[in-house]
């Protein structure tokens, strides 16, 4: 306790040492005895503003905190206030100042909070309001919480309502009941005694937040809607209104703030035996916190180029098990794996599933596994499963990949990739192969388009004599025996780290992400290089191609169709 009150001590006296500059600012400068300042600000619209100034734990390293006291009295609204009285004079986290002046860091911040005012005050910063439109929304009181799933499109529409633990409402599209489940642990049960109605309204609307104060009340909201809907848009909600129901109503509204960016924003009427258009009672605001597909990628990066893209994963190794969790984050919404190998102890330093994938019956598949985790992940996923040899598949049924945009081989074996590649050709497939070299000395991407020249068997395919031969862009000579088994023959596989299957998936992330977007139009073939430490330490040899690209990588080569190639070659 002495400690304790040995720092306060020091923090007031702190604050009566730098409190003297502020005379140049404001009137009255006082200071309580915890140590805040207090000070009299006349603004430019003849008002006396009083703020309070409060010093944060780690003051100077943290700016220090200022508040309107008499909010309510002077009736200010405008942006960048909390309904509370604090001042956002400072819009970004990340703001860097010389910490060693306490006097210029104190001044520095009444200075730009008393600025933030007057902006607002002369109105130099309106646009501001929509800008943080959710900021001042969220401030109302007795807001009642909701979780909103539902896809924010264009049309006017009703949604199921749904309740979890019998208190946290949820609201959803009528076909797309599935999605909230997969975010509860428990049992989430239908409202069947609540309506509600999801408009959006004008992209081209001038609608500002409610003073949070305040709010809007039932004759205002109404009016804003009808002034920013279309005449049929209109139609239906004037005819949802005066129908009379004794169900809770809840009423949904997309407000485009520009473009690029939107709010939902929402209302509950209580149950009443009258329509909306007669019901005294003011509504009631809601918190709607956004959980649609939507949104949660537009807390990423924003793009939308993946999400109605059907992609195929062939080999759930320690490539491709990794690379499905890095198309899952992309926004991915229909995925399939192709997989026959169960998920083993062995597997476990280099794989994306860990223990709790492990098992005891002998059936515990790779792609089982992987579809419960990335569907747990990602609840906008859909994981189809194939729990066999991929030549199996397309024997049994020859069409199974005309429905994919696009496939990734991941299965490390040559002669299965060749196999695939000459079976795509047939089809004009749009596919990926990926790979990595031992030791974890690089790999490599290879995007083929099959209606353009250049593909997997070009690459193994010799210049000169057109025979099948080793790959010709390894890193590593040929005729070296880098595998490693650890018990017998069944288990032997190609050294390299859980780094290196990492930087593969995310490798082939980037190159996808590149053909989505146009940046790779052509067939392409992706080198890059890793840590060849380990790998010269042990004495193996390096490629001449290597050897040519040594301080390249990372290389694109676009120029390696083989005319010798039994598939891209000229054989007229």
């Amino acid at each position: 306790m002495q400690e304790i009150h040995l720092s306060r001590t020091i923090q007031v006296r702190k604050s009566i040492m730098i409190s003297k500059k502020l005379n140049y600012l404001l009137d009255n400068v006082y200071e309580n005895s915890e140590g805040q300042l207090f000070g009299d600000y006349s603004s430019s619209n003849g008002k006396t503003i009083k703020l309070k100034i409060v010093f944060p734990t780690h003051f100077p390293n943290e700016l220090p905190k200022v508040y309107i006291q008499n909010l309510d009295e002077i009736d200010l609204f405008i942006p960048h206030l909390d309904s509370n009285g604090l001042i956002c004079y400072v819009t970004s986290n990340n703001v860097i100042y010389d910490s060693r002046n306490e006097d210029n860091v104190l001044f520095s911040s009444v200075q730009m909070a008393i600025k933030t005012i007057e902006t607002g005050i002369k109105k130099l910063n309106y646009d501001d309001f929509r800008n943080e439109f959710i900021a001042f929304w969220d401030q109302q009181k007795d807001l009642i919480p909701v979780d909103f799933f539902a896809e924010p499109n264009d049309e006017v529409k009703r949604l199921e309502v749904f309740l979890y633990k019998e208190e946290n409402l949820i609201l959803t599209d009528i076909d797309n009941q599935d999605i909230p489940s997969k975010f509860y642990t428990g049992k989430i049960d239908k409202a069947n005694s609540a309506d509600a109605l999801y408009i959006p309204l004008r992209l081209n609307n001038k609608i500002l937040p409610p003073n949070p104060r305040k709010g809007w009340g039932k004759k205002e909201l109404l009016k804003l809607i009808r002034n920013n809907t279309t005449q049929s848009k209109k139609n239906f909600f004037d005819r949802w209104i005066k129908a009379k129901s004794t169900s809770i109503k809840i009423l949904i509204l997309k407000i485009p703030i520009d473009k690029k960016n939107e709010v939902i924003i929402g209302y509950w009427f209580d149950k009443n035996k009258q329509s909306i258009k007669k019901q005294l009672k003011r509504p009631t605001p809601l918190l709607v916190t956004r959980s649609d597909l939507k949104y949660l990628l537009e807390r990423t990066s924003g793009e939308h180029y993946f999400t109605n893209l059907n992609v195929c994963i062939v080999g759930l190794g320690s490539v491709g098990g990794k690379l499905s969790s890095e198309l899952s984050d992309l926004g991915i919404t229909k995925m399939t794996l192709i997989d026959y190998e169960a998920f083993e102890k062995d597997n476990l330093f280099r794989h994306e599933l860990g223990a709790n994938s492990l098992k005891v019956d002998k059936f515990n598949y790779k792609v089982d596994n992987l579809q419960n985790e990335l569907e747990k992940k990602n609840p906008y996923l859909e994981v189809d499963v194939e729990s066999m040899n991929v030549l199996g598949v397309i024997k049994s049924d020859p069409t199974f990949f005309d429905k994919f945009d696009y496939t990734f081989i991941c299965v490390g074996d040559t002669m299965t990739s060749l196999a695939l590649n000459s079976f795509f050709k047939k089809g004009m497939y749009k596919v990926f192969y990926s790979w990595v070299e031992p030791l974890g000395i690089g790999g490599h991407i290879l995007y083929t388009d099959y209606s353009q020249k250049g593909c997997f068997q070009c690459l193994n395919t010799s210049v000169d004599e057109g025979i099948i031969t080793s790959n010709r862009s390894s890193l590593a000579a040929p005729n070296q025996h880098i595998e490693k088994n650890l018990a017998s023959c069944r288990s032997s596989f190609v050294p390299y780290g859980s780094l290196t299957s990492s930087e593969a998936a995310i490798r082939t992330t980037e190159i996808f992400y590149k053909v989505i977007t146009e940046q790779i139009k052509e067939n392409t073939l992706y080198s890059w290089l890793g840590d060849t430490y380990h790998f010269k330490s042990l004495g193996y040899l390096f490629s001449n191609r290597y050897r040519k690209f040594e301080h390249s990588f990372p290389i694109y080569e676009k120029n390696f169709k083989n005319e010798k190639c039994k598939i891209c070659g000229d054989h007229s």
